[in-house]
């Protein structure tokens, strides 16, 4: 099976899926290396993965952390300190995580986008299939948005929200380059974002109460639309408040 995804073939397979990503790797290290790189450098990007994927298993209990780092290098018979894994600690679990679990998001939905009849069915349905990936982990997902929300790694995840949005609205069926182009993603960003946030606190049985959240921040975004530049103020507005909302929670400090 091939998957499209922003006007590139990859090659994917289907696997069982017991937790977020530990059988299958980045969709981008499916595609053929022209960068010259050796054999060796392939090898340990294999190894760095698969430390990585088991660090995912070890979250639940030790946090996003260089520790849970360590103890899967370890367990899988590598230096606690294995030069390169996790540079940067914490993020590059969180980093790891986040590319993971929208290359699964991907292939998940990619036989499935037809069935729904327009496209705010077809990006809410996206939206819902890559928050089910954090579900495992959402009782330590306030900690990875606080350790996101940092000055220092706010360009990581702004990096990594507009991939996201710009990813579903591709998969979607969007291929416009109009002028509304950012706005309209922008506007998806902040309703995935507040729904993350959302669902982090949510206690209602399978979290209803966040698919019903979700399924009223698309009706407002639905809306917002049809006004046109007022999309660009919905953005703006859940954007402008992410540390507000972080802070509000007790994840960050004022």
């Amino acid at each position: 099976m091939s998957l499209r995804l922003l006007g590139r073939t990859v090659a994917t397979r289907t696997v069982a899926r017991p937790s977020i990503g530990l059988k299958i790797r980045h969709l981008q290290s499916s595609v053929p290396d022209s960068s010259g790189f050796s054999g060796h450098d392939n090898i340990k990007n294999n190894t760095n993965l698969e430390i990585l994927d088991l660090a995912l298993t070890k979250v639940h209990d030790l946090g996003w952390s260089s520790t849970a780092v360590a103890r899967a290098a370890t367990e899988l018979g590598y230096s606690s300190m294995a030069h390169g894994v996790a540079p940067d600690g914490a993020i590059s679990l969180i980093s790891h995580f986040m590319d993971r679990a929208l290359d699964e998001t991907c292939i998940e939905v990619d036989d499935q986008l037809h069935e729904f009849p327009d496209t705010s069915e077809c990006l809410r349905f996206i939206c819902t299939t890559r928050l089910k990936q954090t579900l495992p982990y959402v009782q330590r997902w306030p900690e990875a948005a606080a350790i996101l929300a940092q000055p220092q790694n706010v360009p990581l995840a702004m990096r990594h929200l507009t991939n996201l949005s710009s990813q579903m609205w591709y998969l979607a069926g969007d291929k416009s380059t109009r002028i509304d182009w950012y706005a309209r993603r922008s506007a998806l960003a902040a309703v995935y974002l507040s729904t993350e946030l959302f669902m982090c606190e949510d206690r209602s049985p399978n979290h209803q109460d966040t698919w019903r959240f979700l399924k009223q921040r698309f009706q407002d975004m639905d809306k917002a639309e049809h006004i046109g530049s007022k999309t660009v103020a919905f953005g703006e507005q859940f954007s402008r408040n992410l540390y507000n909302i972080l802070a509000s929670r007790g994840y960050v400090s004022h």
